[in-house]
């Protein structure tokens, strides 16, 4: 059985695909031949550069305008024009893009002529298309063209959109699709091959979707992997012979993708309501810290790419024990993205940083504690803000967003979010401020009316995707619209935040920075008002004091720390106030942190530079 496994438009070029890089892996172990096409890649050279960064990167996700070009030749002949209204709307007058759009709707159906030749899909037994989120459309419609052009082949679908009955809704609407892979496919997949190969039926298979007397069934529940050590390291030999076949090849900077950990160890604690990953994989697993070093070293001499970004829903908490002393130590020569959580502190920033993580999504979020409390994320306003000073101070670029619309958050929420921003104008802004989606699997839509939130339905463009009974739809869908129950409008209290952060993000030039002059002179130099800096110097106990909340403390301890050193409490209490009405230290609650930044705890400046490059 020879084996073609597609990866499909619209997902990032300078990522090869890991799921099917790792079923490629997979089957060699099994003895059976397998090939990944870049159906991404090649669409990509077909239509110009510009036009598909503008489908992945600059169009709202909510417009589905990837999915859209490929449903308009799987479905035509319906009326598209409240589609394209909106679509011009979006795109708020800019008709060079809207024109992008429809010239590259014009080339769907001969690209996909195309990729039967480019891809010599006339000798594969098996097609096989890895599909999340926006890659729907564009593998429903080349497996049709397979199925209609090669009746013989075998077409298997699988990915994130074919998790629980999103996966059987496609099997059920999509009769060229022979069979589903629901859920992690490690297992199921290579039994499948096998069982073809041999001729036998594949009943039984766990996760696998197929017909039954002309129903769509799952004929066991999907596995998991246990043992995340047993897996090989994913086969990225097809992305960069793709890659280096490109004309696009001199724009593109690829990364090496690597997975060192699945589910979420905080989400099996405290499901964050928002978050719709691991729909039915939340328990955690990690590689072992052994075997993710000799995994790095391997692919990067493989692949000659140090640049690592981790596909984990969060890092193992142990790596701080094992993993990241060893790369500290033996200083492979390779740098890590991860995501985490974001109640760090500075030895584990500084443990990072040296390691080689130099860039980092936190779950940050919010900036109120009783927003954070709401959506359990287990952390505080002021742990996030010490962590983003910390990311500052260390050179690690971080990514995050700030989220609202939580059901239960109150406007004073979002007054004390404001001050919070009016204080920390010289770290780094949001990539975003947005309400909370809906998502498919997530605890508010698991558990919708308990967090009141009524009027549950797919976002509207959902059905120019999918022009199908409304109960399909929905089922296809993993992102859904909503009303308050109480009948709020969020928007109404978070303007003032949303203001600010738009100040914020056009202007970073201010700052509040420490400058040490001597064995106890320390001075506080703030530009973030007009960029005319004002100079705070510290001497003596008041130094202490504030070099003391380098990391975030409670009164009392620092009640202690400054009776340690003869200071009055009046005194303190007088100094703490004085830093926290000028903005150089944040309070919350009993607790202070000192909002100055140590720029000479930065790493080295090729650490920084290649941080910037994430």
């Amino acid at each position: 059985m020879d084996v073609l496994l597609l990866n499909m438009p619209f997902v990032s070029l300078a990522r090869p695909a890991i799921g099917i890089s790792l079923l490629k892996a997979c089957l060699a172990e099994e003895g059976f031949a397998c090939s990944i096409a870049y159906g991404s890649l090649f669409f990509a050279e077909w239509v110009g550069l510009t036009s598909y960064e503008l489908i992945l990167d600059r169009i709202s996700p909510a417009m589905f305008a990837g999915d859209w070009l490929f449903s308009r030749w799987l479905f035509p002949g319906r009326d598209d024009s409240v589609y394209l209204a909106t679509l011009r709307r979006q795109l708020t007058g800019n008709d060079a893009d809207f024109a992008l759009v429809l010239a590259m709707r014009e080339q769907i159906g001969p690209f996909l002529e195309a990729c039967l030749s480019r891809f010599q899909v006339a000798r594969f037994d098996i097609v096989g298309f890895t599909t999340t989120f926006e890659q729907n459309l564009a593998s429903l419609a080349l497996a049709r063209l397979i199925k209609t052009t090669y009746p013989e082949k075998t077409v298997v679908f699988g990915g994130a959109n074919c998790e629980g009955v999103m996966g059987l809704e496609l099997h059920r609407q999509f009769p060229w699709i022979d069979y589903v892979c629901s859920g992690e496919s490690d297992n199921s997949f290579p039994s499948l091959v096998k069982r073809l190969a041999s001729r036998q039926p594949p009943d039984g298979v766990a996760g696998l979707i197929h017909r039954h007397s002309g129903a769509s069934c799952l004929s066991a529940p999907p596995d998991r992997i246990h043992d995340m050590d047993r897996l090989p390291d994913p086969d990225y030999s097809d992305y960069f012979a793709a890659l280096g076949a490109s004309s696009l090849a001199p724009r593109i900077r690829p990364a090496l993708l690597i997975e060192t950990a699945r589910g979420c160890w905080w989400g099996a604690k405290s499901h964050c309501t928002f978050c719709g990953l691991n729909g039915s994989t939340m328990a955690f697993r990690a590689k072992s810290a052994a075997r993710v070093y000799a995994e790095l070293v391997r692919q990067k001499a493989r692949y000659g790419i140090g640049r690592f970004l981790a596909v984990d829903n969060i890092m193992s908490y142990e790596y701080f024990r094992d993993l990241l002393p060893m790369l500290k130590h033996n200083n492979p020569g390779v740098s890590l993205f991860y995501e985490i959580k974001s109640n760090l502190k500075r030895d584990q920033i500084e443990l990072l940083r040296d390691a080689g993580v130099l860039a980092l999504q936190p779950g940050v979020e919010s900036l109120s504690s009783h927003v954070l409390r709401l959506m359990r994320k287990g952390v505080t306003a002021i742990q996030n803000v010490q962590l983003l000073r910390l990311c500052r101070e260390y050179g690690i670029q971080i990514a995050w967003n700030l989220l609202y619309g939580f059901p239960g958050e109150t406007p004073e929420d979002y007054a004390e979010t404001a001050r919070t921003i009016a204080a920390i104008s010289h770290l780094k802004p949001p990539g975003m401020a947005a309400p909370i989606r809906l998502d498919r699997f997530s605890p508010n839509y698991n558990e919708a009316e308990h967090f009141g939130l009524v009027t549950i339905h797919p976002f509207s463009m959902y059905p120019y995707i999918y022009p199908l009974p409304a109960e399909s739809v929905a089922n296809l869908a993993y992102f859904f619209e909503y009303r308050y129950a109480d009948g709020r409008d969020p928007e109404l209290y978070m303007q003032p935040v949303l203001d600010r952060v738009r100040e914020w993000q056009r202007d970073q030039t201010g700052d509040l920075i420490k400058r040490y002059g001597g064995d106890s002179e320390l001075t506080l130099v703030d530009t973030r008002v007009n960029g005319a800096p004002r100079n705070y110097p510290l001497n003596g106990s008041q130094r202490e004091i504030y070099d003391f909340c380098d990391e975030i403390q409670s009164g009392s301890s620092i009640a202690d720390f400054a009776a340690a050193r003869g200071a009055e409490p009046v005194s303190v209490d007088s100094f703490l106030r004085q830093l926290v009405e000028s903005r150089l230290m944040l309070r919350e609650g009993n607790q202070y942190l000192g909002l100055a930044v140590n720029t000479g705890r930065r790493g080295s400046s090729q650490m920084a530079a290649e941080a910037a490059t994430f």
